[in-house]
């Protein structure tokens, strides 16, 4: 077993590269959760929770006095603030949850980069995390609730005037319904297995899109995930980048998107496609219910997976849109 494989076991890396890989020599360990000491643990887990509160806040100027000198380096107080309000205002999170801390010991110049680990022979855990050129510094993983999907909030640390200083954060939605990235691969798996590649592709891409924390943070997942997906054959429908044109004998339809979407704790598949001017809503509600009999005929596998469809008829030179919802009966 090698040093790298055993210290994994027990949530510590440490790893020196010299000059065979031309480098300058570095070396690492990264303590998780328990591995950590209790009481450094807890000033750090303080200060990423007590950020992420005050940013989802009434008064998030507070929060960017809480970034490090770097932090506020990458974008101005009014930038922050009206970034802060637009996160709320879309998502509505509440109940954050802190869910993973890791803690970076270097020494040496930092490779830009550091893989912490807990099984590296499994896709799911390790993680590869930035790293600063700083002897210490720390990665929280939150999570909070919205109306229909998780978020998950990364936050990254280092030291600054004896304090724990926020150097970057990222959030993204972490789940569709109650479905996170790896019970969205597992049913794009098993859609694949079926040969339903329209029902894979958009899981695939759905379990990519809800493992992602940002520039800073990878997990281990997103690689296996993005190899899969490579290797699938994507349906004509849904090649290369939208918009895509999508013929129903005499009539072409200009999707602007397709995907799955979470409403109410189910997953539905939403297509958005561009029409003409319409002059009431129940031609463009005609409009839409045509081009989703076309869908069904086209790919009747949806049913496999998702809830139901929803087609968003956006009007051609206007910012106007109607949708329309066709769910299927609930299975007895």
């Amino acid at each position: 077993m090698s040093l790298l494989r055993a210290a994994a076991r027990f949530g510590v890396i440490v790893l020196a590269v010299g000059q065979v890989f031309g480098q300058v020599p570095f070396a690492f360990s990264c303590g998780e959760d328990a591995h950590i000491e209790t009481s450094k643990k807890k000033a750090i887990d303080t200060a990423a929770m007590n950020f992420v509160s005050i940013l989802l806040g009434p008064n998030p100027s507070v929060a960017f006095g809480l970034m490090s000198k770097a932090g506020q380096a990458e974008m101005s107080r009014d930038q922050f603030d009206g970034m802060a309000a637009g996160i709320v205002r879309q998502f509505e999170p509440k109940n954050v949850t802190l869910q993973h801390t890791y803690l970076i010991d270097l020494k040496g110049k930092s490779p830009g980069r550091v893989v912490c680990a807990s099984d590296l022979s499994k896709p799911e855990g390790w993680e590869s995390l930035a790293a600063a050129d700083v002897p210490e510094q720390a990665h929280v993983f939150l999570s909070a609730d919205t109306r229909n999907n998780g978020l998950a909030f990364v936050v990254w640390l280092v030291p600054e005037q004896d304090e724990w200083k926020i150097q970057s954060f990222h959030l993204n939605v972490s789940t569709l319904a109650d479905k996170d990235s790896i019970q969205l691969w597992d049913l794009a798996r098993t859609q694949r297995a079926r040969q339903h590649n329209f029902n894979a592709a958009l899981l695939y891409a759905a379990a990519a899109q809800t493992a992602a924390r940002g520039p800073n943070v990878q997990l281990g997942i997103t690689q296996s995930i993005s190899d899969e997906m490579a290797k699938l054959t994507v349906p004509a429908e849904i090649q290369g980048q939208p918009p895509f044109f999508w013929k129903n004998g005499s009539t072409t339809y200009k999707v602007a998107s397709v995907g799955p979407i979470a409403v109410g704790g189910k997953i539905y598949v939403i297509i958005v496609h561009e029409v003409s001017p319409w002059e009431s809503n129940d031609q463009v509600d005609g409009w839409n219910k045509e081009f989703l009999t076309y869908f069904k005929r086209r790919f009747p596998e949806y049913s496999d997976t998702f809830a139901g469809l929803v087609a968003r008829a956006t009007e051609r030179g206007s910012n106007r849109g109607f949708g329309t919802v066709e769910e299927l009966p609930a299975q007895k």
